[in-house]
């Protein structure tokens, strides 16, 4: 008496993984529909419609070719980057004295990318958070000009 029982309950398991498959996929082809996200590294890059100027008569060029297909996109290797021969000569601030952020904010302000921290406290040999250290000298003297390039080192403490 339990046989006819077995296949109604296999049909429905069978329906239910069924419903959840097609759940699962409506709910992924939803996502991608409403984010327009597309995973396909071949296609053409999409780029807005702009319009540019007048055409003769009074119309836009956008008009003009609104019917047209869009133009295949092309990838074209871009231009070396540009570089001085010799970076900027700056003078170099008092920063002395001054809180370690804020220093390092105002030379990186004047250019200089390479800005580092050193301890001159026993106790605390790194500058995790430069907010909580005073500059107590710096490695390139004050009023000096030297290149954006130069490494400037801050000797900071937590003492003061």
């Amino acid at each position: 008496m339990t046989s006819p029982a077995r296949p109604s309950r296999r049909r429905r398991v069978i329906i239910i993984g069924a419903v959840a498959v097609v759940v699962v996929l409506v709910v992924v082809l939803a996502g991608f529909a409403i984010t327009g996200r597309d995973d396909d590294p071949t296609a053409a890059p999409t780029t807005p419609a702009v319009s540019g100027p007048a055409a003769p008569g009074g119309a836009s060029t956008a008009a003009t070719t609104a019917g047209a297909p869009p133009a295949p996109a092309t990838t074209a290797p871009s231009p070396p980057a540009v570089t001085s021969a010799a970076p900027v000569a700056v003078a170099v601030p008092n920063l002395v004295g001054k809180n370690a952020a804020a220093a390092r904010i105002e030379l990186e302000r004047l250019g200089f990318g390479d800005v580092r921290f050193g301890s001159q406290d026993e106790g605390d040999t790194e500058v995790v958070l430069p907010q909580n250290w005073t500059v107590t000298k710096q490695s390139a003297a004050a009023g000096a000009k030297v290149p954006t390039s130069t490494t400037i080192v801050l000797t900071c403490t937590r003492r003061v």
